[in-house]
């Protein structure tokens, strides 16, 4: 079976969700401070599912290749998904027929990218990051916390700015990503899920850019009161795990259970 799983508050949390650090292990390190964490327990259910030979694991996620690599216990993990699927790595190095493709997609939309910036200085003002191409492939800045300008503004007229470009965004906190929709996990996985010739799929993700490719699980999980959670209607189709660090324990127990 293949279970891919989202990152960031799906399986690992920052400090800010953390109450307990006794209970808790740091699995990424930036410039010497602690950022990310899971449970001891999580961690002995990650353990776990990378040992069982019927499971492929595939870490999926929006952060950058250098990003990604600063999750310690993930490393070892023969596939993963970068960059929101426009990185698919094998034993931590590109695989190239993907990266064939991917640089395709970017050939064809490469006009998009200037007018993307050009967007992007509407906000200026309103943006304490300036805007970056991560990893070449898409945008990444970050806003104010005031959130009616975020709400009332941004978002909207964001909304209105793409509406006739093949790009898409999302709101991570204060972080907001903008992304051609080519570019995008479901993409990767669909593709991920062929190549390696899975028929059973297990996903899980809490935000915007996870709803596609958690569509495809066999069996798909979400946190309660994520992001996702509140776009999606059909939840019943979902198995709803439990929000913040112990979440996590809930995704690796069920994988756990699932036999070939």
């Amino acid at each position: 079976m293949l279970f891919a799983t989202d990152l960031d508050r799906t399986i690992i949390y920052s400090n800010k969700f953390v109450e307990n650090y006794q209970t808790v292990s740091c699995v990424e390190h930036l410039a010497g401070r602690e950022i990310s964490y899971m449970s001891h327990k999580a961690l002995e259910l990650l353990a776990q599912v990378k040992t069982r030979c019927d499971i492929h694991l595939v870490p999926i996620t929006t952060r950058s290749l250098a990003q990604f690599s600063r999750i310690i216990p993930l490393q070892d993990c023969p596939y993963a998904v970068v960059a929101n699927g426009g990185i698919i790595l094998h034993k931590g190095q590109p695989l190239k027929v993907w990266q064939e493709h991917i640089e395709r997609t970017r050939q064809i939309q490469a006009l998009d990218y200037p007018k993307i910036f050009e967007i992007l200085t509407k906000y200026q003002k309103y943006l304490t990051r300036t805007p970056s191409l991560v990893d070449n492939l898409f945008f990444f800045t970050k806003v104010t916390e005031d959130q009616d300008i975020v709400q009332e503004f941004i978002l909207p007229n964001l909304e209105k700015d793409l509406k006739n470009l093949e790009w898409t965004f999302t709101l991570q906190g204060l972080k907001l990503y903008i992304i051609p929709k080519e570019i995008s996990k479901e993409n990767a996985l669909s593709f991920l899920k062929d190549y390696l010739k899975e028929e059973f799929l297990i996903t899980s993700g809490d935000g915007k850019l996870d709803a596609g490719f958690l569509s495809l699980g066999d069996i798909k999980m979400i946190p309660k009161n994520s992001e996702v959670y509140q776009l999606i209607d059909n939840k019943d189709s979902y198995t709803i795990v439990n929000q913040g660090i112990e979440g996590a324990e809930d995704i690796l127990s069920v994988v756990l259970e699932q036999k070939t």
